[in-house]
């Protein structure tokens, strides 16, 4: 028997969200909720959803739907949540979870009150090179990490027009570049090399179009081992046909070699003293970022039928955004801060 979903939001990247869902087999997509009715009623028709609604109750009330998948702004979330706990299902909420930490604690703790399935759209740890990042991190193939390093350059993010053809509202975000994209690395870094202990952090506005910081440089320190920086600007580009493909390029250094990723999603790997090779894998170049919103929705399809947990409950997703707090808390005061 498929699993109903019932989507709100019919924005740029919700369109990831209805083709992820409508290629997984044994959920059936059964309704569009949107204030644009045009625009609802657009998404329903390109991904072939059967009903559109203007108000999210009545398409619950009218759906019964097992999972809800909230696809808007973060200042909906909120009350977007309360409505759809009042429907027996599982829920799904795109990140950035709340504009605050303290918003995103009280929808936490209103889901587990009324002990609802909560969790976050977090699909960066899905992306194929990170899987396989891990994968080869747990095989101990460059040894104990000693640093990971990122450098952020999508190249989006210049001028006066900056976001307004996808997602106008990231120019009036008052925190921007770590509330709304860093987050994703801090949950990536977690993913791949353990807990965070402290951050120190330098953030900054390079785009004055824009309301929030668009340029930064970010340290991590790791409680098993090793650091990690983020160096990240979303106005400088990088050497890739598609410079949102990665966002970026990595670099992994360890005791016994090292791992890069480049702007292609391509890996590379070098025994210490060696020489570098392309270290081959398979992925999809499908959907976005090689298929991730799929394989993101697919995991959570299976926490749901299974009952499982998940690293990306709203719960578990609670560490990523104290670390962000403290990014911004390292950055206004200048010293290293502990989470």
């Amino acid at each position: 028997m498929s699993l109903k979903v019932a989507g709100v939001g019919a924005g740029y990247f919700s369109h990831y969200h209805y083709d992820a869902w409508q290629r997984i087999g044994c959920v059936d997509v059964v309704a569009i909720c949107d204030r644009d009715l045009m625009t609802a009623h657009s998404t329903a028709k390109r991904h072939g959803i059967p009903l559109v609604f203007d108000q999210f109750s009545a398409m619950l009330d009218d759906t019964e739907p097992d999972i809800i998948d909230i696809i808007t702004p973060p200042e909906s979330h909120e009350e977007l949540l309360g409505i759809a706990l009042a429907a027996n299902a599982a829920i799904i909420c795109q990140k950035p979870l709340a504009p605050t930490l303290a918003d995103a604690r009280r929808m936490v703790a209103m889901a587990e009150a009324k002990d609802r399935r909560f969790f976050v759209h977090e699909n960066f740890r899905f992306q194929p090179w990170y899987v396989e990042i891990k994968a080869l991190l747990d095989r101990h193939a460059i040894g104990t990490p000693y640093s990971v390093s990122f450098r952020l350059r999508p190249g989006d993010g210049r001028g006066p027009n900056a976001y307004l053809s996808r997602q106008p509202y990231f120019q009036r975000m008052e925190r921007f570049l770590v509330h709304e994209t860093g987050v994703h690395f801090i949950d990536t870094y977690r993913y791949l090399f353990g807990e965070v202990k402290r951050v120190y952090a330098d953030l900054h506005r390079l785009n004055p179009h824009i309301c929030g910081e668009d340029a930064g440089i970010i340290l991590f320190e790791f409680e098993k081992a090793g650091r990690g920086v983020l160096d990240a600007n979303r106005l400088s580009d990088h050497e890739a046909v598609n410079t949102r493909l990665t966002m970026g390029d990595m670099l992994i250094e360890g005791a016994e070699g090292v791992l890069r990723l480049d702007g292609n999603g391509r890996l590379f790997s070098r025994a210490r003293g060696g020489v570098e090779r392309e270290h081959a894998y398979s992925w999809s170049d499908e959907g976005f970022a090689g298929d991730s919103v799929y394989a993101c929705q697919s995991h959570l399809v299976e926490c749901v039928e299974a009952g499982k947990s998940s690293p990306i409950s709203a719960r578990e997703y609670l560490r990523n955004l104290e670390i962000e707090e403290a990014i911004y808390e390292s950055s206004r005061t200048g010293i290293r801060i502990s989470v």
